[in-house]
Parts: C-alpha cells; sequence; structure tokens
C-alpha cells in the first residue's frame, strides 16, 4: 500500500473512532497503539493525525503526543457561527442555481429522517447518514465545489461535537422540520428565505451541543 493510501486509511480509522466517541474530548491517542493494530508505521500514522489537528479534531503536542481537542464553548460557539454562515450562504446559491428536481430529492431524503424510529438503536446512524446526504445535496445545487468541499470538513467537525455532547437523537425530531423551512425556501427561489432557514437549523443544532457541554461542566463542579 502506498503512503498516501494509508495516511487516508488511517485519517478514516481515527476518524471513525472520533465519531463514533471510542475517543472522547481530551483522550490521548497512541501512535503506537494505531500501529498496532493497523500494521501502519509511524510516519503515514503522524501525517493523517496532522491532517486531523489540521481540521480540528486533535492537538499534537511536540514532546508530549496527541490528544483529542477538549474545546471550550466559546470556541465551540465560535465556530457553529462560522458553519452556519457557511450553510446560510451554500443554501442561497443553491436557491438560486438548483434545480426543482434536487429539490424533490431533498425532501425524499428528508421523509427518510422524519420515518426513523427514534428507539432503535440505529437511530443516531441513520440519521447521521441521511443528514450527511441531505446538506451533501444542497451543496451540489450550489454549484460552488471549493465553497461545498470546505463545508464537509465543517460537518465532519460538527458531527464529532455532536457525538461528544448532546448526540444525534436530541435533535432528530426538529430536524426535519427546519429541514422543511430550507425546502419551501428552495422551491420558491427565494434566496434569503433559503440562507435564514439553513442558519437557523444550524444554529439550532449548536444550541443543543453548547446546552450540554454546559450541563456536563455544572455536574464536573
Amino acid at each position: 500500500m502506498q503512503v498516501a493510501n494509508k495516511k487516508t486509511a488511517i485519517y478514516q480509522h481515527v476518524l471513525e473512532r472520533l465519531l463514533t466517541r471510542r475517543y472522547s474530548f481530551g483522550e490521548k491517542i497512541l501512535v503506537k497503539e494505531i500501529g498496532e493494530e493497523t500494521g501502519v508505521s509511524r510516519q503515514p500514522i503522524m501525517t493523517a493525525l496532522n491532517s486531523l489537528q489540521e481540521r480540528g479534531f486533535v492537538l499534537i503536542t511536540a514532546q508530549v503526543g496527541c490528544e483529542v481537542v477538549h474545546p471550550t464553548r466559546l470556541e465551540v460557539d465560535d465556530f457553529y457561527q462560522m458553519f452556519a454562515n457557511n450553510e446560510a450562504l451554500i443554501a442561497g446559491l443553491a436557491a438560486e442555481r438548483g434545480s426543482l428536481d434536487q429539490v424533490l430529492r431533498m425532501s425524499e431524503i428528508n421523509d427518510k429522517i422524519r420515518s426513523i424510529n427514534p428507539s432503535h438503536s440505529d437511530a443516531a446512524d441513520s440519521y447521521r447518514n441521511f443528514n450527511v446526504e441531505f446538506h451533501r445535496l444542497l451543496h451540489s445545487m450550489a454549484k460552488s465545489p471549493i465553497l461545498s468541499a470546505r463545508q464537509v470538513a465543517n460537518f465532519e467537525l460538527s458531527d464529532f461535537f455532536i457525538v461528544q455532547t448532546c448526540g444525534f437523537q436530541v435533535h432528530l425530531e426538529a430536524a426535519t422540520d427546519e429541514h422543511d423551512e430550507i425546502l419551501a425556501a428552495l422551491k420558491t427561489r427565494n434566496k434569503k428565505a433559503a440562507a435564514d432557514a439553513a442558519a437557523s437549523h444550524i444554529h439550532s443544532v449548536a444550541k443543543d451541543v453548547v446546552s450540554k457541554m454546559a450541563e456536563d461542566a455544572n455536574l464536573a463542579s
């Protein structure tokens, strides 16, 4: 396997652990342990961890090692402000540039989210997968690959914050109604309404995340 392929495989390996809470806020990530698990040498592992650091998931300290980030509530709130602004821009572009067929496909995905049974053990994973599909189609409608590529990275970090705090099921019921507001604006090609609905949706998610962080901090004090 080439070094680039090994780096990608390790990146996905660690990311999956972050998104399933097998690695938690502040936990050390041992290069030796990853190497023993995967049979990959130190160089591609460190390359993958550096990529994860660039995207905000981990912190590497020289002579100390690598650990999962443990952001403050202010840092998370700042991230979601940026995330919401980007999604608003994308939604506005999608309202101008997307097709009705794409809107209908997004509506079908939202119906699948609505049909998820919250009591099922796979409810969180189902919601996350369908939500990714919904928003990536929105991004495709915007026809702005550079902007969309950066927002995909933001979605991964947001999913990480959700997993580490409130979990996906907390927002399951509200998500479909918020998606409906985005869809309604897209159908009428209302750029401002689409942007406002998309930003409101992200801010709603942020509220759940930050509230849970505050609750955990109070319990720890």
